[in-house]
Formats: structure tokens, C-alpha cells, sequence
């Protein structure tokens, strides 16, 4: 798409992003904040994963969405213009997704397994580390809630225990 400024040279300007459409940044495992060097590794990796002629043939279907899927990411997040454009629709999203992710533990898998089941991807190793980080903070919550169930159950019967043998003491 194209438009005359008021000089009369051609401006080119860029459609609003697709709000359905997977996070670029997630699909190809990346941070907002990666450098084009991260980001164009990152596409090549995937791409070699994920290329049609490296994988079986009843998976070529899924491999060649998740390419197209690839190459519409690295073209919009390596053109710094339309990567400005793609943050700004989809900057509070994100940034609400990876709150909730980390903190709650909450959301789906990564967009590249929900395009195919049969395809799955190992965990970076920051995916790793997050998961285990979050397990310990899981597992650290559980027990903090039994202790304080735990003492609180005790102190109950406690109480219970002491005022009924103070009653039994003044009757």
C-alpha cells in the first residue's frame, strides 16, 4: 500500500496487524526486546526445524502452515518500521501473557504446537529454567498453605481444649 505525502513522493504505509494471528515473537521464541541478530537466528533455527522437507511426509501439511506462519514473523519483526507497527498493536497483550505466565501459571502452549500436534519442539533452555523456577514457586506455595492450615487447625483445637476446661474449672 502506497500514499503521496505533500511533497508527492510515495510513503508506504502498513495495514494494522491481525489480532488473531499467533505472536510473532513467541512463534519464533524470542523476547520483545531481541536484536535483529536474535531475531533472523531464531527464524533460521525454527525454519530448519520446521521446514516441509525435513520432516515425515504426513506432517508436511502442518510443517508448511508453520513456514508460512514463520516467514510472515521474520518479515514483519526484521523490517524495523512494521516491527515498530506490530509492537505497538500487540505490546499490552504480550505483556499481560507473560505476566500471567509467570506469576499464575497460566496460559496455552506455544503457538507452534497448537498448528501441529505431531511436531513438537524442544524447550529452550530459558523455557526450561522458567518451568522449573515456577514449579519450586508452586511447590513453595503448597506448602506454606498446609503449614499455615496445619497451625491454624492446631490452634483451634487448642483454644477448643482450654475453654472447655476452663468451663469445667467454674462449674
Amino acid at each position: 500500500m502506497a500514499s503521496r505525502t505533500s511533497s508527492g513522493q510515495h510513503q508506504r504505509t502498513i495495514p494494522p496487524a491481525d489480532p488473531d494471528a499467533a505472536n510473532h515473537y513467541e512463534l519464533l521464541g524470542v523476547r520483545l526486546e531481541a536484536t535483529s541478530a536474535e531475531i533472523t537466528r531464531a527464524y533460521r533455527e525454527a525454519m530448519k526445524r520446521f521446514h516441509p522437507d525435513r520432516v515425515a511426509p504426513e506432517y508436511r501439511p502442518a510443517a508448511e502452515s508453520i513456514c508460512k506462519d514463520l516467514n510472515r514473523a521474520y518479515s514483519t519483526l526484521s523490517n524495523p518500521v512494521k516491527r515498530v507497527a506490530y509492537d505497538r498493536t500487540i505490546r499490552q497483550e504480550v505483556v499481560q501473557d507473560q505476566i500471567m505466565r509467570r506469576y499464575a501459571g497460566m496460559g496455552g502452549p506455544p503457538p507452534v504446537q497448537q498448528h501441529a500436534p505431531g511436531l513438537k519442539r524442544e524447550p529452550t533452555a530459558s523455557e526450561r529454567q522458567d518451568h522449573r523456577q515456577s514449579e519450586r514457586s508452586a511447590i513453595v506455595s503448597l506448602f506454606a498453605i498446609f503449614v499455615i492450615v496445619t497451625v491454624g487447625a492446631i490452634g483451634l483445637i487448642l483454644v477448643a481444649a482450654l475453654v472447655s476446661f476452663a468451663f469445667r474449672e467454674l462449674f
